[in-house]
């Protein structure tokens, strides 16, 4: 144990008390107990001739000297500290500090910060080189702390300890989870925080080439970003870094994942382009520099009748409909069924019908990958109950086909002389999911946007619809979208600046930005599973490019191969 500060008095080792510790002293001396209301008065009287004594006779130049026990009150404090932060080093701390009056954790500390590697430490090899050069290059004045090297190495695996907090979930909601589950398991195994260093070297080029411009009179002020992220095939200089880390067992084979940490934290707090992070992620997964990754916004692709993908696009599924009992041509391939019968969710013995049909065209043909039914007309003949009654009982006969989805598209709701769809509007699909979750029925949701949208304008889809989707996005399996002009923004983002005002946040390399339809879809997707996408309103294979095309931009890719959902 250290040496505990003492002060003398006439040769004899005095211990002093503080004054809380004085009077609690004389409590236990008086068996004072000062919760007795009858021994009120007397108490206070005895606290306080306490107090008096202690000032006026026990803290005298005789019996104590103020800088020893403003000493003794330090060490005091940060013996407590070391308790809890440098339980295997307190005493080595408190007996270092008495004898050189240095606190030696925090100059081991600040050597630490200085290594741009330090968040990759966590071996015993590690923390010997530490403290081998530490103690050689570290000047202590009479004294030699190669002495202590042992100790040293210790305090460095404690402040590596201390300086290391745990990863948070929240900070990793737009990565895949296979990254943080790597992430989290390189705390839990090695005590190694990689998402500290992805967003301390984000932050260092954040410091590096963003700066802030202010305005003259009458000019408005504004951020701009320098530097060059997108399609750099070394961003951040993350090369050298990895070179010379690869070996650690947690980063063999993640250079890709260990790039995209830090993209992650660029795109969304620094740079503010988060709009690139979609097509980034498919990008690296397309070109296998990630293998920890899924595709974000992946798309099955339909074919339709007459008309041509781009030659990159596979096409694996067709898309038929089943009128009069029959499909309209024999499937080649996995198939999608329509069903436009609006009078089978009339009755039950309609749906019995229907259901009937789907099993004759299945055995002649083979199980469909989805069964896509028109919902029903809000006629004088429509009834809410039996609609859920057919659902119910549609699920039920359909379950014998193992792997079929079955999903109920919304119709059109802006009719003058004809009713509309039960499912016209956004409202009316985020009631019919509350209403199957509350029936347990398990049906899908396709949604076809041009019925949906109804031409608005992209202010009022963002706000409105879109935004709203993201509440039932788990349970779209198919999306029918026609060809959207893209609207290319020419006004400059806005971020809140340091004075809670918008500030326009500039791109030197002044990368595109759209405010249209694809990018909000993209953003209310925004996870890994897979849905289908059938092209409506297409009049050529030239309007077909122009939809994948901007599909792609906006940050979806087309599955090739599997095409399960």
């Amino acid at each position: 144990m250290y040496n505990e500060v003492v002060v003398t008095k006439r040769d004899e080792v005095i211990d002093v008390l503080t004054i809380d510790e004085y009077i609690a002293k004389m409590k236990r001396t008086e068996n004072m107990n000062e919760f007795d209301i009858l021994m009120q008065a007397e108490n206070l009287a005895k606290v306080i001739k306490s107090v008096t004594t202690y000032f006026n006779e026990y803290l005298t130049m005789e019996t104590c000297d103020a800088e020893e026990i403003k000493l003794k009150h330090k060490m005091d404090k940060m013996a407590e500290k070391f308790k809890v932060h440098y339980p295997k080093s307190q005493d080595f701390l408190m007996t270092f500090y008495q004898q050189y009056r240095i606190s030696i954790q925090k100059e081991v500390e600040k050597w630490l910060e200085r290594d741009p590697y330090y968040f990759f430490y966590y071996s015993e090899n590690d923390y010997s080189k530490l403290a081998r050069e530490f103690c050689s290059e570290y000047k202590l004045k009479n004294g030699n702390l190669m002495e202590n090297l042992s100790d040293i190495q210790v305090l460095f695996t404690e402040a590596k300890r201390c300086m290391t907090a745990e990863p948070l979930s929240t900070d990793l909601i737009h990565l895949d989870s296979g990254i943080v589950t790597w992430v989290l398991d390189t705390y839990r195994d090695y005590g190694v925080n990689l998402f500290n260093f992805a967003y301390e070297k984000a932050y260092s080029y954040n410091q590096h080439y963003i700066k802030y411009e202010a305005g003259g009179w009458h000019e408005e002020s504004y951020y701009v970003n320098n530097y060059n992220h997108r399609y750099n095939s070394n961003p951040f200089e993350l090369d050298r870094i990895y070179e010379d880390n690869k070996d650690r067992p947690y980063l063999q084979d993640k250079r890709g994942e260990l790039e995209m940490l830090v993209m992650h934290e660029w795109l969304f707090d620094m740079a503010h382009d988060d709009d690139y992070w979609p097509e980034y992620v498919n990008m690296c997964v397309e070109r296998r520099r990630v293998k920890k990754v899924q595709n974000i916004n992946p798309l099955l692709p339909v074919c339709l009748p007459n008309r041509k993908y781009p030659p990159d696009v596979i096409c694996n599924t067709e898309y038929t409909t089943l009128s009069r009992g029959k499909l309209d041509y024999p499937p080649q391939k996995d198939y999608i069924i329509s069903i436009n019968d609006i009078h089978a969710w009339e009755n039950t013995e309609s749906m019995e019908t229907l259901i009937a049909n789907m099993n004759n065209s299945i055995k002649e043909n083979y199980p469909p990958e989805l069964i896509e039914l028109a919902a029903p007309l809000k006629t004088d003949l429509f009834d809410e109950e039996m609609f859920f009654t057919c659902c119910s009982l549609l699920e039920k006969k359909m379950r014998k086909y193992r792997g079929i989805k079955i999903a109920v598209v919304n119709g059109s709701g802006n009719h003058r002389t004809k009713p509309n769809s039960y499912i016209s509007n956004i409202d009316d699909l985020i009631k019919l999911k509350v209403q199957f979750r509350e029936r347990k029925i398990r049906i899908k949701f396709a949604i076809d946007f041009a019925c949906l949208l109804k031409g608005k304008r992209s202010d009022y889809i963002n706000s409105e619809i879109l935004g709203v989707l993201t509440q039932m996005k788990n349970s779209i399996v198919c999306i029918h979208i026609s060809n959207i002009k893209p609207l290319l923004m020419t006004s400059p983002k806005y971020i809140e600046a340091y004075d809670d005002r918008l500030t326009p946040f500039l791109q030197k390399f002044k990368y595109p930005r759209y405010d249209d339809f694809y990018l909000m879809l993209s953003k209310v997707f925004g996870d890994n599973q897979k849905r289908y996408i059938v092209p409506k309103n297409i009049e050529n294979d030239f309007q077909l490019e122009e939809l994948v095309d901007n599909l792609l931009r906006a940050g979806f890719v087309f599955c090739k191969g599997d095409n399960q959902i």
